[in-house]
């Protein structure tokens, strides 16, 4: 882990408690019409498979609502087992929303964060963590079910070196 790294890491940790917390998050109600707002919307959780290294992750996300028409913040935190190692990674996401599509609605998007790797069984004298930047590009469809929760399914790609190549997954929002 080099020292940029070292330094950027409680930065990063600390925005994303900030932006991730409901009471920092409770913006101003919708007046007068759907203007795009941050606020607390809901959060939700997620499970999937990666690839290299290959791992099934869950976590948790929190909608924090829009900031632009159809351009929503939905930041997240997940952990990864497998492939002899552990990941943890917190991504401040954002993705915008084609709202035209009636019932499957499709969003592209990426975010910015931070990927933690943990390595099982690493020979003695060899360091068995690494933390860096991490950047994610997302490609996914999201509906309404009957009950009013929402489900998603979605493909990532990692973009930064500690990264997972890929990630499918699907995740429920709750309000």
């Amino acid at each position: 882990m080099t020292m940029r790294h070292r330094r950027a890491l409680p930065l990063l940790l600390l925005l994303l408690v900030c932006l991730s917390t409901p009471a920092l998050a409770q913006g101003t109600s919708r007046t007068g019409g759907p203007s795009p707002h941050l606020g607390w919307n809901g959060w939700g959780a997620r499970v999937g498979l990666s690839s290299s290294p290959d791992q099934v992750y869950g976590g948790v996300h929190f909608d924090l609502g829009e900031f632009a028409r159809n351009v929503r913040f939905r930041p997240y935190v997940e952990i990864g087992t497998g492939d002899h190692a552990t990941t943890l990674q917190g991504i401040a996401e954002v993705t915008y929303l084609f709202s035209k599509v009636q019932v499957w609605k499709p969003y592209v998007g990426g975010g910015t964060g931070f990927t933690y790797v943990h390595i099982d069984n690493a020979p003695s004298g060899v360091d068995n963590s690494d933390t860096a930047v991490a950047l994610m590009g997302v490609g996914g469809v999201e509906t309404r079910l009957k009950s009013g929760t929402k489900f998603f399914a979605e493909l990532k790609v990692g973009l930064g070196d500690d990264d997972a190549d890929y990630k499918i997954g699907v995740g429920w929002s709750w309000k």
